[in-house]
């Protein structure tokens, strides 16, 4: 579900007509700006049923744009997105079984690095929740060898998994 919901807010983010020309899930200076970055940086869980956990989790959004302009030129070309990304995504499911997403706060994290060269970066924090379900250990397993093959795949590859490993278990 994780993976899901970043790549639902990518997509969401790409189509918005913010006005963002770079929509990932890294970071880097030489990324085209205004741009945005999804990821989902944290989870807290708490118990549902006997087999069932809730997992509230921390999305974060984060916002650069530059301008050589000067400082009111950046602010003032950032809160548009910046207020069309929180309106956009407040309550939205995107289809996935998930409590709405919520804003939380927004807070400017530009460092030196970043004000030096005349970029200012806003990070937007909303939470949502989905829950985690205790499956029998085939279906871990098949969760765990999916894992395993997709994240080992380059994604400029031929498609081909590059590597594999079959993880097991022993019952003690």
């Amino acid at each position: 579900m994780i993976a899901e919901i970043e790549n639902k807010v990518l997509a969401w983010l790409e189509t918005a007509g913010l006005g963002v020309r770079a929509v990932d899930v890294t970071r880097g200076e030489s990324i085209k700006k205004p741009a945005a970055f999804v990821y989902v940086e944290a989870g807290e869980f708490s118990k549902a049923t006997m087999n069932k956990y809730k997992c509230r989790a921390d999305v974060y959004l984060l916002i650069a744009f530059r301008s050589v302009k000067d400082e009111l030129e950046r602010r003032h070309g950032l809160y548009p997105i910046l207020e069309g990304v929180i309106t956009g995504l407040m309550l939205a499911d995107m289809d996935l079984d998930i409590t709405p997403l919520v804003p939380v706060r927004f807070t400017n994290i530009t460092d030196k690095d970043f004000r030096e060269s005349n970029t200012l970066v806003y990070q937007i924090l909303f939470n949502t929740s989905f829950m985690f379900t205790r499956e029998e250990a085939e279906t871990v397993t098949d969760l765990l060898r999916i894992g395993l093959e997709y994240y080992l795949q380059d994604p400029e590859d031929d498609d081909v998994k590059d590597a594999s490993d079959l993880v097991g278990f022993e019952e003690e």
